[in-house]
Formats: structure tokens, sequence, C-alpha cells
């Protein structure tokens, strides 16, 4: 009865029951809504700028259709549902949403949001309290909520079609799709839209958010190469294995003894030669150490596959000697390939000359999976910020550099022989606050171009200028090591501080100053170099010849970089990873290591209960030390390096029991990242009582 008179009295107020929009207006709808939303979309990936947007209608109306026909083409399977319109508002929403991360991930990383950034949800929220204010996170998890209840709502409350022609639907939906396939051969074909994004960042600026941000959903990996066979990679093989050494090097074995040097890679976050930028001035140098080098020392120009975050992918091609360009356009293969495959790399070419790899990164061991990724690049220990003593923190969170000399040594001194150390910097990581406020020691901007935010810059040289200590400070400890040790210094990617290539003397967003430093008076050449080819490079002058990767770079000039020898790197590439393995006969030399975490061994000596709390005794703890009492981790309060106390677990048995319970139990130290995450565990120690 109620249903009738609901029904009833919506009769009498007109409002129909169901929706009975003809096909000619839900088409107009839709053609409309689509250009709503790609207008707003291309708004927010242009920087909220209205002359801008204009400026890409007008300038490329054929690329804006395309992005109009892909937004139409998501909108279209509404007409497969009865409720139509939630479906609409649903995909509406989304299509808002992306668009606004879009703007804020540009805003404060320069990187544009791709669909691999998907793959990076921990990392992104673990980053919240840096780039956002509490205001603005408790906004955007408001917001989420808001979307979420609206998209409920939009569900349970929205009519239903009394009827469907899925048979129309269909022809609708495949056409479009179609339509778009179409569109986009045909401008590949000819030439009005590339086959590959090498830059996403100017991708997006000159095709437009919604396609480019589609075509990352469809590439992953590497394509394979048409002419990709065992007798193609067979003749490359054989070019490259038939090059000799450069005279005057000398290609070590593991049984040699001569003065092999080890080498240490520093890379430096978010790290620019300020002199590069046009029109700035400041009070000092920031970097004078770094200046120092480039005056005296062979240094150079890094092409780095990034700018402004995603500092892995300048690791990934420094270890590796890959070209990231052939991967997926926003992939991180941390985050893809290497979880599940081993990767020839500078640590596995060092292996046979007798060579310790160590990582050394005063960030979380699980941050971009390094802790799973690292084994499969044959690195042989990491040193995470979990394992790392006296760590300071900056005031946006970051742990500050200077506790990484002492790391790095540490790492030098575990080992008998030579050693491969990459030593990662996060202090002057961003994002940099919008408001600075001077110190009597700062360094001080006195002029800068209009378009380079003022307080961020200011923020930034002086975290610069920290890292910069620390620099000279482990070179410092290096000039009196008594090992011979080459460093090279670099930046991973330009800061995100609205950076263009017109303002920057090298032209380009992608350099990064490097520069070789060793205690040996060794003389080395330092050209301009794509990241991948930087530790080949380097092995060549030191007479290493590594794996195929490095024997191909090594085969052609530094300077060298024809579509041929391109192509083979590709080839190799590809071969390696998703092919037949041909360059290694049929199955990769590679095995993941047992890679060990932290430089020191952690221990428990001692777990001694004394009234209501466990008193751990041992040596190197750290803050991220936690009590295991019988695999269950406790609160732990961190006193110093050889002790921890824990809060002993209580019951409602008498007070006595409680005690001999626990002192029958055993007691271990875990690692345990700010996650939750157990990284490693010691060996177990039986409770005693207090005397």
């Amino acid at each position: 009865m109620k249903r009738i008179r609901a029904k009833a009295w919506g009769a009498r107020r007109g409002v129909p029951l169901y929706d009975e929009t003809p096909l000619s207006r839900r088409l107009a709808t839709l053609a409309i809504l689509s250009l709503c939303l790609t207008l707003a979309v291309e708004f927010c990936n242009r920087g909220l700028s209205l002359p801008r947007l204009w400026a890409f209608i007008t300038g490329a109306p054929g690329l804006f259709l395309c992005n109009w026909l892909i937004v139409f083409t998501s909108l279209a399977p509404s007409e497969l549902f009865r409720r139509r319109r939630a479906v609409l508002g649903t995909v509406s929403l989304l299509w808002l949403m992306v668009g606004v991360v879009q703007y804020i991930v540009v805003r404060d990383r320069t990187t544009p949001f791709s669909s691999m950034d998907l793959l990076l949800i921990r990392e992104a929220l673990s980053l919240l309290s840096i780039y956002c204010t509490l205001p603005q996170i408790i906004a955007m998890f408001v917001g989420v909520f808001l979307v979420v209840a609206l998209i409920i709502m939009l569900f349970s409350r929205a009519r239903r079609r009394r009827e469907r022609n899925l048979g129309r639907a269909l022809v609708l939906n495949v056409g479009c799709a179609l339509l778009c396939a179409m569109v986009a051969t045909l401008g590949m074909h000819d030439g009005h839209i590339p086959q590959r994004f090498d830059s996403l960042v100017e991708a997006y600026a000159g095709y437009g958010f919604p396609l480019v941000f589609t075509y990352t959903f469809g590439q992953m990996g590497i394509a394979r190469p048409s002419d990709y066979s065992e007798q193609t990679v067979g003749a490359i093989l054989k070019d490259i294995d038939g090059d000799e050494p450069e005279p005057g090097t000398r290609v070590f074995d593991a049984s040699d003894d001569p003065d092999r040097p080890n080498i240490l890679l520093v890379q430096l976050e978010s790290f620019m030669d300020v002199s590069t930028l046009q029109g700035c001035s400041l009070s000092r140098d920031p970097t004078p150490c770094f200046s120092r080098l480039l005056s005296r020392c062979p240094g150079g120009l890094l092409y780095v596959p990034t700018v402004g975050g995603g500092t892995v992918n300048t690791e990934f091609e420094i270890l590796t000697g890959l070209n990231l360009d052939y991967f997926g356009a926003g992939e991180s293969p941390y985050s893809t390939i290497l979880q599940q495959s081993p990767c020839e790399s500078v640590a596995y070419d060092l292996k046979p000359y007798g060579y310790t790899s160590t990582v050394v990164h005063n960030n979380g061991a699980t941050f971009y999976n390094r802790n799973a990724v690292y084994p499969m690049l044959g690195i042989d220990c990491f040193v995470p910020l979990e394992y790392m003593q006296g760590v300071h923190t900056s005031a946006l969170g970051w742990a500050r550099d200077d506790v990484l000399t002492e790391e790095v040594l540490a790492a030098l001194w575990r080992t008998d022989g030579r050693d491969l150390v990459m030593c990662i910097t996060v202090e002057s990581h961003g994002k940099y606050a919008e408001e600075y406020t001077p110190k009597e020691e700062d360094v001080a901007v006195l002029s800068l171009p209009e378009a380079v935010p003022l307080a961020p810059f200011q923020n930034y040289v002086n975290a610069l200028s920290r890292t910069d200590a620390f620099l000279g400070d482990l070179l410092l400890a290096l000039s009196d090591f008594d090992e011979p040790t080459v460093v090279v210094a670099y930046g991973d990617h330009l800061p995100a501080l609205d950076l263009v290539p017109e303002l920057l003397t090298t032209q380009s967003i992608y350099a990064t100053p490097y520069v070789i430093w060793d205690n040996y008076d060794r003389i080395f050449d330092a050209p301009d170099l794509q990241a991948y080819r930087l530790c080949a490079h380097l092995m060549g002058q030191l007479g290493f010849s590594g794996g195929v990767i490095s024997r191909l770079h090594q085969s052609v000039a530094p300077d060298e970089a024809g579509e041929e020898y391109l192509s083979k790197l590709e080839m190799l590439a590809y071969d390696m990873f998703y092919g037949d393995q041909q360059a290694f006969e049929g199955e990769l030399p590679y095995a993941p290591t047992d890679m060990r975490l932290g430089s020191r061994d952690i221990g428990v000596i001692d777990a001694e209960l004394d009234y209501g709390r466990l008193l751990v005794s041992g040596h190197d703890f750290t803050g991220y030390s936690k009590v295991v009492l019988d695999g269950q981790p406790l609160d732990t309060l961190y006193v110093d390096s050889e002790h921890i106390i824990a809060p002993a677990p209580v019951s409602d048995a008498p007070i006595g029991t409680v005690v001999q319970a626990v002192a029958a139990r055993e007691a271990a130290v875990a690692q345990v990242n700010a996650d939750g995450v157990e990284l490693s565990r010691t060996a177990a120690v039986a409770v005693t009582m207090a005397n």
C-alpha cells in the first residue's frame, strides 16, 4: 500500500518514475558532458591557466577533439546500464578526480600523474604529511568520502530506465572504441601522435591529459622489436664482443690484486648547479664543495629520465645501464618487472672482480619496494633508515644527510675486498615550504626569475647547502682512507620548482651535473652522458668489461647515440626481460642475492624482567628496534644503541604468575619500519628475572 501511495504521490507531482530520456537527447548529453569534462581536465592539466588552455584548443584543435573523443568513449558504456545517470555521474567524478590529482602532482612533483602511479599508492600515502598540511589532508579525505557517498547515492536514488536496447548500446560502444583506435592509428601513421612518449612532461603539454593518461594504461614493459630473433641477438653479441678494451686499460680477473678502487656512486636528491639558473643571484654559493669539484675534477652533464621526482627511475638507469624510455610511459620498473625478474646491473658486473655491493639510503627500506628489488639487482647489503643511528630530521621530516658519512665508511670497513657503494641522499627532497623564515647563516636569494617561486626556492637552496656539506665531509674522510676510491657524485633530477628549459643555461630540465673524484690521482674522462651510460663509461676507464649491456655501451663512443646503437640496446633489454634470453644462452645467469640489511649486526645479549618492564641489552639498536616477545612485537622505548625497554604484558592472573610466565619466554629484537613491516629479527634469548 505504501509503495502504491508513493507512486501516486510522484505521479501527482509530475515526477517521472523512470528515466525515459530519448536517445537523441542522451547522445547530446554525452557530447556536451564530454566537452565540459575535457575542458575541466585540461584546465587542471595546464595549471588552472585559461590562456594555456585556449592556446591548446586553438593551436591543436585536432588533438583537442581526440581528447574529447576519449572522454566521450569512456562515458558511452553508461548506455549499457539501467541506471544510466548513476554511471555517467560516477565516470564524470572519476575524470574530475584524476584532473585534480594531475594538478596537485604537477604542482608538487613536476612529473605528471600517470596510470603507473596507481601502483605507488602506499608511497603516496606515506608522503602526505610532507606534501600537504593537516587541513589539506583532512580536506582530501573528506573529499574522497563525499565522492564515495555521492556515488552510492547516485546508484541508490537515480531513476532507472524501463527498457534498454543492448544491441544499440553495444554498437555505440564498439563504434566509439573502433573510432578511437582508428584516430590513434592514423595519428601515429601521419606523425601527429608519437608511438612512444619519451617525456611525460612534454607529452601532457603537447597532446592533452585524456589522450596521454589513457595511453599509459595500454603500455607496460618493452614492446617486442619487429626484428627480434636469435640471429639478430647473436649478431649484436658478435659486434660488441669483437671490440678490444681501450689502450691503457687493464681487464682484471678475480685472481689479480692490483689497485682496484672502491667505487662510490653518490646520488644527490634534487641536486642542481644553481649557477645554471639564469637571472638567479645568491649571497653565497650554496654548494661550495660541488663547485670546487667541478673546477678541479672532470665533470659534465648527466641526462636523467625524470624531473621533480621519480628518484628510482634515475637509480634504475644508473644501476642497470638500461634506457627507461623503452618501458611504458610513466612506468617504474621497480614496481613492475623487477618484482619478478633479476636484471643485469653494475653490481652483478663487478662480482667476478671481487666487489661487494652496498646501497646506503636514509629513507625507509620499503619505499619504492627497494628491500624487494635490490636482491634482483645483485645488491649484497642494503642500509636503510631503519638501521641507522643518530638520525636527525629536517623541518619537513626528511632524515638529514649528515648521518650518511659514517654509514658509507662502515660499509667500506665491513668488507675485506673492494666495494661498490651507492649512497642516496634525501634531505633536499621537496616539497619545499611555501613560507621562508630567514636565519643568519642562511644563503640569501638576491634575485630570481619571476617564474620560480621565491620562498620554496629559498628553502631549497638552504637544504641543498646541507647536502653539499655532507658531500664535503664524506670526501674529506675518504681523502685519508687507506684504499683507492673513486667517487661519482651526481644529481638524480632537478627540483620541482617550475623550472623550464628557457631558464637554464643547459637548455634542458633533464640535465643534472656530475663529477668524478678520486683519492689516488687517477685521470678520468667525464663527457656529457645519458644516465644509463655512466657506469659502463666509468668501468671502461677502470678496465672492467661487464655484462652484455655494459659491453654494448663500451663498444661505441660516449657521444654516439645513433639509431643502430639505441635499437641494439632496446633489443637486448627486451631479450633479457621479456624475450627468450638469447643473449644469455637461454637462461639468465643472475640469481637474486641473499641480501643483508644494515652494515652492523644487531644483537641481543640479555633480556631482563624488572618491575613489569623488559630491559633488553645488546648492540647496534636504533629507533626502529622493537622487542619481540614470543613472536609478538611490543611497544618499545629506545634508550640508546645498547638498551631498549618494553612493558611486560599483563593479564588477570596473579602478579607472581604473570612474572613467572613472562620469565619463561624468549625475547628477540626486530627492526620494524614506520608502516609496521618487520624487516629483520635477531636470535632470541631467554627472559631472566632481575635480582
